[in-house]
C-alpha cells in the first residue's frame, strides 16, 4: 500500500503517493485515482438547487464506462480493453486539455507493456488529477455565442420585459454545462432615435454593464450589480441575479435580469427574465434637472408638469451563451436550445 503524501480536495477521493524502493502498489491505490477522474468524466453529481456547494457539485457526463478498476489479487495492466494505466493517463491528458493544466512529468507519456511505471510518474498522475479536480469549473476555452436576438422599435416610458428560456436535452446535460464552465446570459443596447438625454443615459447604462452571464454560482457583467446567485441556486421562482442602475437625473432607471428553473431536482429548462424600468418623468425629476425634458434643452416644447420622459430608438436584447470548448480534448459539452420572446411593454 501507498505510503507517501496525501493529496486530497474537498469532494475529492484521498490519493497517496507512493515511495519508491519501499511501497506495493495495492488495487486502492490505482481505484481511488480512478474514482476521481470517473466522478470528473461521468455523470452529473445529482443534487437539488438552492444551495451551491462546492464538494458536490461535478461531472461532465461524457459517454463510455469509464476506467474498470483494480482487484484484489490482479494486475493493473499497461492498457487492455476497460482498464489499465494508460487509459488513466489519456483520460487525465484528456482533462488535463480541457482545462488548460499542464501535463506533468511522465502523464504525457503513455505506458506501453515494454515499459515501467516510475514512483514520479504515478505520483504525477494524481498530482495532475488534483489540478484538474480544483479547476474543473474554469475550461481553457470558450466562446460567447449570440444565438438569438430580440429587437423593439417602438417608443416606452415604463417597463418593459423580456423572457428567454433555455432548454437541455436532459437532466444531465443541464448541469454538466455548468459543471464544465458554461454560462447563460443576456447583453442589450440601444440605438438611433432623438438626441435625447434619456436614450443617451439608456444606451451608456447598457454599454457599460455589457453582456451579463449566469454561471454555476454566481452571475457577472462588466458593471452593476451581481445578486451572487447562479444555476446552483436558482428555484422554481424567479430570484434576482443582477441589477444596473442608470446615472444622474436618470439614477432611478435600471436593467435587471432574473432566473428561475423548471425544477431543483430535475432541471432542464432555465428561463431568464429582463426588466428594463424607467420610472423617470419631468415633473418627479423638477428638482433634480428643472424639467427640461428628454432633448435636455429647456424651454422646447417638451417640458411640461407631468411630461413622461419617453425612449425611442431600437432596443435589442441578445440571448448569450458561454460555450465550454474542447480545446483539443475528448470532452464534448451539449448546448442547450434557446428560445427569445418578444420585448414587450409600454
Amino acid at each position: 500500500m501507498a505510503s507517501g503524501s496525501t493529496i486530497t480536495s474537498g469532494g475529492m477521493t484521498t490519493m497517496t503517493q507512493v515511495v519508491a524502493g519501499t511501497d506495493t502498489v495495492a488495487p486502492a491505490d490505482f481505484n481511488n485515482a480512478r474514482t476521481n477522474v470517473n466522478a470528473l468524466l461521468g455523470s452529473a453529481a445529482d443534487v437539488t438547487l438552492g444551495t451551491y456547494t462546492a464538494n458536490s457539485t461535478y461531472g461532465y457526463t461524457q459517454g463510455g464506462a469509464g476506467v474498470s478498476a483494480a482487484s484484489s489479487g490482479g494486475l493493473v495492466y499497461a492498457d487492455n480493453a476497460t482498464g489499465g494505466f494508460k487509459r488513466l493517463q489519456d483520460d487525465v491528458q484528456s482533462l488535463c486539455a480541457f482545462l488548460g493544466q499542464t501535463v506533468r512529468t511522465g502523464v504525457g507519456s503513455d505506458v506501453t507493456t515494454s515499459t515501467s511505471i516510475t514512483a514520479t510518474t504515478w505520483n504525477n498522475l494524481m498530482l495532475n488529477i488534483k489540478d484538474c479536480w480544483d479547476n474543473r469549473f474554469s475550461p481553457a476555452s470558450t466562446s460567447n455565442v449570440t444565438a438569438n436576438s430580440a429587437t423593439r422599435s417602438t417608443a416606452w416610458a415604463s417597463t418593459l420585459t423580456e423572457e428567454t428560456t433555455w432548454t437541455f436535452g436532459s437532466e444531465a446535460a443541464c448541469r454538466a454545462f455548468f459543471n464544465a464552465g458554461g454560462a447563460l446570459g443576456v447583453s442589450s443596447s440601444r440605438s438611433g432615435g432623438s438626441a435625447s438625454t434619456q436614450n443617451t443615459d439608456w444606451t451608456n447604462l447598457l454599454s457599460a454593464m455589457g453582456t451579463v452571464l449566469m454561471n454555476y454560482n454566481d452571475t457577472s457583467a462588466s458593471s452593476g450589480t451581481s445578486a451572487g446567485i447562479g444555476f446552483y441556486e436558482l428555484s422554481t421562482s424567479y430570484q434576482q441575479l443582477f441589477i444596473k442602475y442608470g446615472s444622474g437625473a436618470y439614477a432611478s432607471n435600471y436593467f435587471r435580469l432574473e432566473g428561475k428553473v423548471n425544477s431543483t431536482t430535475d432541471p432542464t429548462v432555465v428561463t431568464l427574465k429582463a426588466t428594463w424600468y424607467d420610472p423617470y418623468t419631468a415633473a418627479a425629476a423638477a428638482a433634480a434637472d428643472g424639467a427640461i425634458g428628454p432633448d435636455g434643452v429647456p424651454s422646447t416644447g417638451d417640458d411640461a408638469s407631468g411630461y413622461t420622459d419617453s425612449i425611442d430608438g431600437t432596443l435589442t436584447l441578445n440571448a448569450i451563451r458561454k460555450q465550454p470548448n474542447a480545446n483539443g480534448s475528448s470532452i464534448s459539452i451539449t448546448a442547450p436550445t434557446d428560445s427569445v420572446g418578444a420585448i414587450s411593454g409600454s
